[in-house]
């Protein structure tokens, strides 16, 4: 019995296996049409196709199982029992591909719901095709190359919910025609583009829309009365237009409205009283032609956070209503023509961290009440006709990093309780009638990189403060001040020594130490006498010191020791780098561990940082073509020694052209590694607390603290381009060009200093695809320094840009840069 029920259930096991083949067997025709579409599109694009895996699309496997595409069943009218798989998702974000859409068959692909190509280098027109999507709901093309103008078939589009074009070179208007269909949109964003003419006024027909960003275009005519009907509206960006008139009163019907952003435009007349009517958290006003009054009902946006008035034509005195902020953390009302005091009523306002009033009419005291702002990190109420003394609560401010009290009429002594801040970095009373001593607290300033008192009637001595940079800058001009600074005692391990020092400076120009004392085991009894002399500045961060009987040194000072939270995991750190052998990476000979002050000793490389070199117009000649691709080069194996030839990678995490030296024949030495990082030792928490430069940081340490060895080569390519420019290439490094910028030849970038390249033109062809390779946005896609070296090694360039110098555009280097690490 057993048996005939065990043979039962496996024969109902093989029926259902048959079944299931059969319908396996069926004929898709649909879904074969879509695939063949997707692979006519794919035959097209250029790039790393197996980054998303897109090489392994083929006819041998159903589309379904492919990368980026998802499938769902599908209905066929008449044919409710027969439901077929079709394509309905093709997500591709961040690919790493290019081509056109041309080839994408859009009609092919009837079912389609969702389409993510955002974050790629796609080019073209959007084809007109497009609106043949009758189902999708979901359109995300933005941050690509597309060009040409939105297709008016996008109306077609009933079902589009979201709809997402930024940051292409799409061009004209927005069709009015747009918003008359799209009843369904609920996000549009076509931002940083290069759109013109008005905004129609039929965007008020999108009642379900709650984000809208237009910012970054062409656009001019007025603010139609007709937004205030997007009564769902959260955010509107507007900014970085050519919008003028003023802002209409229905805006206070979007009682919705989180963020509104209409800055730098042409905007003019009142701030409208109805702002007051909407939720905003963020309000950014600012670089228009906007007058009259601050009104009253802002303060009746209780949970706003950043305000932003500032270079406007603003006049009238600050509301008191406007301490009712108590949530606001960034003010900025600079540059305008506001009078009066500051309201008491600012007291309230305890969640304070940038507060900007430079630049106005305003007077009276300096409220003491402001020393309730005790989270302030930048306070700026420079140039305006404030009175009276500085108030002693301002030493309350004890995160405050800025202070800027430039050109009032300040009178009386500097309160001693600002050097209670000691978290500045730059604080300037220049130009008022500040008098008396400069405040020995001012000692405890350790972090102070600007101190500029000029132009008071100050005098005594001043003693200095115990800096940690040694570019930092220090005016008094225009008092009697007599200068002397101390520096305290510090003990050295310098090649297997300890020698405690202690240094005094005079006049701010030149150190003198006592003496150096060395010993092994017992300091007393071994003592031997040696004496140190020191210039300043050496690059931007060094300092050259002489020892007699050892040699010149580099001596680069870093925070207090008290700022790492692992004293034990810095001296292993410091243990590493001291061991670093390459003929191209200034050596490291030990580290300064003081209570107040520690530094590192490296060898002295003459000349001094690149960076310097650009500042000076004799030796920027003297850097032929030959000499700057030696340079990276050289800095090229220096950085792939420490990423792939040490026992565990070492980031450096701050490459910049201050910290690549040069000697007296040009040869480059990488230097400075405070701020480096094994990379496999995550439990280094101190190195966590350096920071890159401003201007070099690969932008996902800077949002992520995610710290790879494609950091280092971001900054790497920061710096290939500076080489190539003379200057720091600035705007060249934003994820994407202006539509202007794209078409700027190579030969319009290089630095006019020294003769344009001859026999050197490959090798800066080169140098300039390699550096663009190195700055793409995704990390992954960037090459290792490996494949730099072998780059530039081989000299290997793709044929398309192997041109004169004056046909190559820019648009060139992005178009060809993944093929670096194909090299």
């Amino acid at each position: 019995m057993r048996r005939l029920v065990a043979s039962q259930e496996l024969l109902l096991v093989l029926l259902i296996s048959l079944q299931c083949l059969s319908c396996l067997a069926i004929a898709n025709p649909a879904l074969d049409r879509q695939a063949e579409a997707l692979l006519q599109w794919k035959s097209g694009l250029r790039g790393d196709l197996s980054y998303c895996g897109l090489e392994e699309w083929s006819n041998a496997t159903s589309p379904c199982n492919w990368s980026g595409i998802y499938c769902s069943y599908k209905v066929r009218r008449g044919h409710e029992r027969d439901a077929i798989l079709v394509v309905t998702n093709i997500t591709l974000f961040s690919c790493n591909i290019s081509g056109g859409l041309s080839k994408l068959r859009f009609a092919q692909l009837p079912h389609l719901v969702f389409l993510d190509l955002s974050i790629n280098s796609l080019y073209g027109p959007i084809p007109s095709d497009i609106g043949r999507l009758a189902e999708l709901s979901y359109l995300d093309l933005s941050n690509n190359k597309l060009t040409g103008s939105i297709p008016p078939s996008i109306g077609n589009l009933t079902n589009l919910g979201f709809l997402e074009l930024s940051n292409n070179y799409l061009s004209q208007g927005i069709l009015s025609c747009l918003p008359d269909t799209l009843h369904n949109l609920q996000y549009l964003d076509l931002s940083h583009n290069s759109l013109t003419g008005p905004i129609p006024s039929s965007l008020g027909n999108l009642a379900r829309l709650y984000f809208l960003d237009l910012g970054f275009n062409n656009l001019f005519g007025h603010i139609p009365r007709e937004i205030g009907m997007l009564h769902s509206l959260v955010a509107l960006d507007l900014d970085h237009n050519n919008i003028n008139g003023s802002i209409p009163t229905t805006i206070g019907n979007l009682t919705s409205l989180k963020s509104l952003d209409l800055s730098t435009n042409e905007i003019t007349g009142f701030i409208p009283e109805s702002i007051g009517n909407l939720s905003l958290i963020e309000l950014y006003l600012s670089i228009n032609e906007i007058t009259g009054f601050i009104p009253e009902s802002i303060g009746n946006l209780r949970s706003l956070i950043k305000l932003y008035l500032s270079t406007n034509e603003i006049t009238g005195s600050i509301p008191e209503s406007i301490g009712n902020l108590t949530s606001l953390q960034n003010m900025d009302l600079s540059n305008n023509r506001i009078i009066g005091p500051i309201p008491s009523t600012f007291s309230k306002l305890i969640s304070l961290i940038t507060l900007k009033l430079e630049s106005n009419v305003l007077n009276a005291i300096l409220p003491p009440e402001l020393g309730f702002l005790r989270n302030l990190f930048v306070l700026d109420l420079s140039s305006n006709q404030f009175t009276g003394s500085i108030p002693p609560q301002i030493g309350q401010f004890h995160h405050l990093s800025l202070l800027r009290l430039r050109n009032n009429l300040l009178t009386g002594p500097i309160p001693e309780e600002l050097g209670y801040c000691t978290d500045l970095t730059e604080l300037d009373l220049s130009r008022n009638n500040l008098s008396g001593a400069i405040p020995m607290t001012f000692m405890m300033l350790y972090r102070l990189l600007e101190l500029n008192l000029s132009y008071n009637s100050l005098g005594g001595r001043f003693f200095g403060f115990y800096t940690t940079e040694a570019s930092s800058v220090v005016s008094l001009d225009h008092n009697t001040v007599y200068i002397q600074m101390k520096i305290p005692t510090v003990n050295i391990l310098f090649r297997g020594y300890f020698l405690p020092l202690q240094c005094f400076l005079a006049s701010g120009s030149w150190v003198e130490a006592s003496q150096w004392f060395v010993g092994e085991e017992n300091l007393q009894k071994r003592a031997k006498k040696s004496s140190l002399e020191t210039s300043f500045p050496y690059g931007t961060l060094m300092q050259r010191a002489e020892i007699q009987g050892k040699g010149v040194f580099a001596i680069k000072l870093l925070h207090r020791m008290e700022d790492y939270f692992d004293i034990g995991a810095f001296l292993a750190e410091i243990e590493v780098l001291t061991k670093i052998r390459h003929r191209r990476i200034v050596k490291l000979h030990g580290y300064c561990s003081h209570s107040q002050c520690k530094f590192l000793v490296y060898d002295l490389i003459e000349r001094g940082s690149l960076a310097s070199i650009w500042n000076d117009q004799e030796l920027a000649k003297e850097l032929d073509w030959c000499k700057r691709v030696t340079i990276v080069m050289d800095i090229a194996q220096a950085l792939s020694y420490l990423h792939h030839d040490c026992d565990d990678p070492i980031v450096h995490r701050d490459i910049k052209s201050s910290n690549i030296l040069l000697d007296h024949d040009f040869k480059a030495y990488l230097s400075d590694f405070g701020m480096a990082k094994k990379l496999k030792d995550n439990s280094s928490s101190w190195s966590t607390i350096f920071a890159g430069t401003c201007g070099y940081i690969a932008p996902e340490l800077s949002s992520t603290m995610v710290l790879t060895e494609k950091c280092d080569v971001y900054s790497f390519g920061v710096v290939m381009l500076e080489v190539v420019m003379g200057k720091h290439p600035g705007d060249l490094l934003l994820p994407f060009f202006c539509r202007t910028e794209q078409h700027t030849k190579l030969k319009d970038i290089l630095d006019q200093r020294i003769m344009a390249p001859t026999t050197e033109e490959k090798d800066i062809i080169l140098l300039v695809l390699v550096a663009f390779a190195c700055l793409q946005i995704c990390p992954k896609s960037r090459p290792t320094m490996q494949q730099v070296c072998q780059a530039m090694t081989t000299r290997s360039l793709p044929a398309p840009i192997l041109k004169p110098l004056d046909e190559i555009k820019l648009q060139h280097f992005h178009d060809f840069c993944g093929t670096i690490q194909n090299i």
